[in-house]
């Protein structure tokens, strides 16, 4: 069998970092469909298109802070009533978190053109006198519904940009468009030359163009989770990338054993960018049983390389008298245990304190080589799925090239390497 050590070390660790990525991605679904991680992008999305941008989030240490806060609703008049329109509102859900995780740019056109055509900010329009008698709440069901002309439009926008010059402090909040945006969408209409079809079809490009840059948003959010999430399953498994190199490198029958499940892996999974889940967002049954099978993936590879993150209840210790060195049945971190525990010689008994104990020495001794095993979760299944597919290609061949320069053949010796 064709072995090269370097070649094989390198398959090993890459197919571990593969089944955690994929155990990390599995994990941030669950979280983003339990917590609506969609759709609070989507609104933190569309609350930007109808605000200014705060002064106070200007620079770097502020935008930084924003971007790590995952959990954000934005709440103000603007938004409140956008999404309180029947267009937006019965997009969603009637559970806990009701705001939809989606909706299509002709959604986002009919509901702005609404805004804008009626009292979509406190102060009507022309001769129209209605008021919003709550604009946290939005009374929006209450405004008359008139046909939608490009008078209004006109008006609506003017009227905005006036509103935005008279008033001050909070009265400005419950006009339908901050003032920057307010003048984009009127050059939208300018640029569409008073015709409101191209009108709608320029707000529609406008969402789209955002949609784009916010799915971008979202993946930079969701590699944070994978990022900490990484961190937490490398410290739970104990999963240090050099104490994996080094078992990799000096154990050869769990190097062979890990680099066989990584071909049966490949082989059983040939998708060219990485596995396909296939799964929707808010199937949660089918996540959790995929979640089950890489739980006893991740388990099975462990286990020939001896990690684990918690002490079993006993571990029988031998001493190896030719090495003089200490063997732990089952295995377990020699440099995470107490002193005492280091000069137990029999049998090492663990009560659940000192387990909890034994848990946090591991962040102590391996929390770098945890670190590096989270930033490559982070990087997702994709990127390592790929990764193993060229590695295995080349050791195939290797393995060809190899066997092709061998110079016997069926017992009978080359005559070049004849003795003359």
């Amino acid at each position: 069998m064709f072995d090269n050590v370097a070649i094989n070390v390198v398959i090993g660790l890459v197919f571990v970092y593969l089944l955690y990525s994929l155990f990390a991605t599995i994990l941030s679904e669950i979280i983003a469909t339990k917590m609506g991680l969609r759709a609070r992008n989507l609104k933190e999305a569309v609350d930007r298109m109808l605000n200014d941008e705060e002064k106070d989030k200007q620079g770097f240490w502020p935008r930084l802070w924003d971007s790590l806060k995952l959990m954000k609703n934005p709440k103000n008049p603007r938004i409140t009533n956008f999404y309180n329109h029947p267009e937006i509102k019965y997009l969603g859900s009637t559970g806990i978190f009701k705001i939809p995780s989606q909706f299509k740019a002709v959604s986002f056109s009919k509901t702005l053109l609404y805004l804008l055509n009626e009292t979509g900010y406190r102060k009507l329009v022309i001769d129209n006198n209605t008021k919003m008698i709550n604009p946290d709440e939005s009374d929006i069901k209450e405004i008359p519904v008139t046909e939608i002309s490009k008078e209004r439009i006109v008006a609506a926008l003017i009227g905005i940009l006036n509103d935005h010059k008279n008033e001050k402090g909070k009265e400005k909040q419950k006009i339908v468009l901050d003032e920057e945006t307010a003048k984009y969408v009127q050059s939208l209409w300018y640029e569409s030359y008073g015709d409101l079809i191209k009108f709608k079809l320029q707000l529609e490009a406008w969402f789209d163009r955002t949609m784009e840059q916010c799915s971008e948003w979202y993946k930079r959010k969701i590699q944070i989770v994978l990022l900490v999430l990484g961190f937490m399953l490398a410290w739970f498994f104990n999963a240090d990338t050099f104490t994996i190199i080094n078992k990799l490198s000096t154990d050869k029958d769990a190097r062979d054993k890990i680099v066989l499940l990584a071909a049966v892996y490949n082989t059983t999974n040939p998708q060219v960018n990485g596995p396909k889940l296939n799964l929707l967002p808010d199937k949660l049954d089918s996540l959790n049983n995929v979640k089950k099978r890489l739980e006893q993936d991740i388990v099975n590879a462990n286990s020939l390389l001896g990690l684990g993150g918690w002490a079993p209840d006993s571990v029988k210790v031998t001493i190896d008298t030719k090495a003089n060195e200490k063997t732990y049945t089952p295995q377990i971190d020699f440099s995470s245990l107490s002193a005492a525990e280091q000069r137990e010689n029999t049998l090492l008994k663990f009560s659940h304190y000192e387990k909890w104990q034994y848990f946090l020495r591991l962040f102590y001794h391996h929390f770098f080589g945890f670190l590096i095993t989270a930033i490559a979760i982070s990087l997702g299944a994709p990127f390592w799925f790929d990764l193993l597919n060229k590695l295995m290609a080349l050791r195939t061949s290797v393995k060809q090239q190899t066997d092709s320069t061998n110079t016997t053949t069926n017992g009978v010796v080359s005559p070049l390497n004849r003795e003359a």
